[in-house]
């Protein structure tokens, strides 16, 4: 995560499609990819086709996002997810991932939200809606728990200027669905459209970091 800068987030029923974006979004330098669960049983199966077909991506982390309870948690552990990303905070959700030693991110959107987070043991935490937040949030909680790492959520502003802000307050990442990946061009399956967006976007978030390091070297 903290190496690009970026989650991607997706989904699509159609399985060429799901597997032809993990294979642009691997192409273009992302190593984490999260599979955007959507409340049913196909998702699982969905899932675990894409899990069975990973190891032609060396060193991918694949997770799942959108999962809001226990039970769902313990199934997309057991077919391979190797973390479980929550708009919402649930202690429950927390044990379930505690015990199989996998990455819990939980969705905050308040300050005792995240002091709760802690408690349970995150490290990570998803700040929603982000949009909605501002950066100046981030940079709230971040100087209040230097120890956590923050990852903003429901980002569509992607000029250099704007994502600056968001890396300037200490995010770890930032995590982008549709920006990425827009629904016209997966419906018209302009693949090198969709390739040449995360190229040039992750170009910018590049040059934002190594700006800021240079500024920041510690």
């Amino acid at each position: 995560m903290k190496q690009t800068g970026v989650v991607p987030v997706f989904y699509h029923p159609d399985v060429d499609v799901l597997m032809q974006v993990v294979d642009i979004s691997y192409r273009c330098g992302l190593r984490v990819f999260e599979f955007m669960h959507q409340r049913d049983n196909k998702g699982i199966r969905l899932f675990n086709y894409v899990n069975e077909r990973i190891h032609r991506y060396p060193g991918i982390i694949l997770g799942v996002g959108t999962v809001l309870d226990a039970t769902m948690t313990e199934r997309y552990i057991q077919v391979g997810a190797q973390f479980i990303a929550s708009p919402f905070l649930r202690p429950e959700m927390a044990e379930v991932c505690h015990e199989h030693n996998i990455l819990w991110i939980p969705g905050c959107t308040t300050i005792s939200d995240i002091n709760w987070a802690k408690s349970l043991g995150a490290s990570v935490i998803g700040i929603l809606p982000a949009n909605i937040l501002g950066s100046e949030f981030i940079q709230t909680v971040k100087r209040e728990y230097p120890d956590l790492e923050f990852i903003p959520s429901g980002i569509m502003d992607l000029h250099p200027p704007i994502l600056a802000k968001w890396f300037e307050a200490g995010s770890l990442c930032i995590k982008l669905g549709a920006p990425l990946f827009p629904k016209e061009a997966i419906t018209l399956k302009d693949w090198g459209l969709i390739e040449k967006g995360i190229f040039g976007h992750l170009k910018n978030i590049s040059k934002i970091r190594s700006a800021l390091k240079s500024v920041n070297p510690h």
